[in-house]
């Protein structure tokens, strides 16, 4: 009699798809992290911006005057002195920078997942996979929300104004880096649901000599 029954496989679209976005997710994220563009005050002269872990001032090299950057909490340059924002700035960077190094072991871990010999030694890297990711997102998530509470400290107001305050950055705008990391989290974010679908059940039909009474 026709039985159905059905093995676990391997969807290498699905493969390839989660290991090109944990690769991508994982460069923008660290970008994202040494680039200190994630608040940016364009005027008064010179330009100013700030990340997690430096800030700039001056923008094109004009004349003499050129972009100075320096680690946050030090000076840029006469006259443009530093101070460390916020003890939060540091969790943030301990916080997004943590999930962004998970986020990258993982992209590693996604390019060995098609040289496993079986199925079943693919399904479980990747599961233990999306775990990890799933906690590096959490960690980034939690990183991006506090990040702003460091906009009422003393060294932001002095750069954006006195209107600066927490989740308000007065005459700063928004800079692309940290729009870099919240796209970079979120799609992030779908890369613990590809891991889990990188294996299916694959139903096929078959004949059985069991004889019936």
């Amino acid at each position: 009699m026709k039985v159905r029954g059905w093995t676990w496989a391997t969807s290498w679209s699905v493969v390839a798809l989660w290991t090109l976005v944990s690769l991508l997710v994982a460069m923008a994220s660290l970008t994202a992290l040494f680039t200190p563009t994630w608040f940016v005050r364009h005027t008064p002269s010179p330009p100013t911006m700030f990340g997690v872990w430096a800030w700039c001032v001056g923008g094109e090299v004009r004349g003499d005057q050129q972009q100075r950057c320096a680690a946050v909490g030090q000076s840029a340059g006469e006259g443009h002195h530093g101070a460390l924002p916020s003890a939060v700035w540091v969790m943030v960077g301990a916080l997004y920078g943590g999930g962004g190094a998970l986020l990258g072991v993982t992209g590693v871990a996604a390019l060995v997942v098609p040289f496993l010999p079986t199925t079943q030694a693919r399904a479980a890297l990747a599961h233990v996979s999306a775990n990890i990711q799933a906690a590096a997102v959490s960690l980034q998530a939690v990183g991006l929300l506090l990040y702003p509470l460091g906009l009422g400290s003393p060294f932001v107001r002095m750069q954006c104004g006195d209107a600066a305050s927490l989740y308000a950055s007065g005459t700063c705008e928004l800079g692309y880096a940290y729009m870099l990391a919240l796209v970079a989290t979120a799609l992030a974010a779908y890369c613990p649901v590809l891991a889990r679908l990188i294996t299916y059940k694959d139903y096929t039909d078959y004949w059985s000599n069991l004889n019936y009474m």
